[in-house]
């Protein structure tokens, strides 16, 4: 499978993928509603990237975070974020972790499957270090509702790569349900990625998601270009600011 390089991305990734605090408070208020009242909870950011979802869930959910991430780079750029330390950073592979049985109550992951060998390894080992009333909830984009976005139109050479690489619902369930999870259940999540045409764009130029970075440069120049000129005509489309988005969730054990 083709991979991104996160060496290389991890200079201008926040550039490109900025989360406004609507939407911060958006996903916030939904992982609040899948783990419950519990307090003192602690909480696996697999994947964590630059730590856009590990500091605000530490700072604003009384959960212990722990953030871990398979590049190195990028959790260089997170611990310099995490100016007060209120995140545990760590060096690990989604498919082979290090952790002990039985560490989390809870994982979160966002954008994650795409860029692994084998998802189906990565819920297996996450439902190894849950605790027995754990909840792993799986933020990301399935092949169904991307497929048709605005990178996904004009960078035809990006849809070919996702194709190859994203999952649809269906088989994020699945996977969860093979690796032992239950009552599994799935909404989607309409946000406001961008507040103007111009900032998708602008967005966009720095190769704001990770497939434009593994497109030839002529795809890209030529995906700008018309992107440019739909926008110069269209600049109020809402297709251009708005994303559709997947939360599964699984427990380690039954509710019923």
């Amino acid at each position: 499978m083709r991979k991104a390089d996160y060496s290389k991305i991890s200079a201008s990734y926040d550039k490109g993928r900025s989360l406004s605090e609507s939407n911060i408070e958006i996903w916030l208020a939904l992982i609040s509603k899948y783990i419950g009242p519990r307090k003192g909870l602690t909480l696996l950011d697999l994947g964590c990237g630059t730590g856009r979802f590990a500091l605000p869930i530490a700072n604003r959910l009384n959960c212990r975070v722990v953030g871990a991430d398979y590049s190195k780079e990028m959790l260089a750029k997170a611990q310099e974020k995490d100016i007060k330390g209120v995140v545990t950073w760590d060096y690990e592979n989604a498919q082979n972790l290090t952790y002990r049985d039985a560490t989390f109550d809870v994982v979160f992951m966002s954008h994650l499957l795409h860029h692994v060998d084998s998802p189906a390894r990565v819920f297996t080992e996450c439902k190894r270090i849950l605790t027995t009333s754990g909840v792993i909830l799986v933020r990301y984009g399935a092949i169904e509702q991307i497929r048709h976005d605005v990178e996904h139109t004009f960078f035809p050479e990006a849809l070919s790569i996702d194709e190859a690489r994203t999952p649809t619902i269906a088989m994020v369930e699945k996977w969860l349900t093979d690796a032992g999870f239950s009552d599994i259940t799935t909404e989607e999540v309409v946000q406001q990625t961008f507040e103007t045409s111009i900032a998708h764009l602008e967005s966009a130029k720095v190769k704001n998601t990770s497939v434009l970075t593994m497109i030839s440069q002529e795809a890209f120049d030529k995906g700008i270009d018309s992107m440019s000129e739909y926008i110069r005509k269209n600049q109020d489309d809402p297709w251009l600011l708005f994303d559709r988005l997947t939360l599964t969730v699984g427990y380690n054990s039954s509710l019923k």
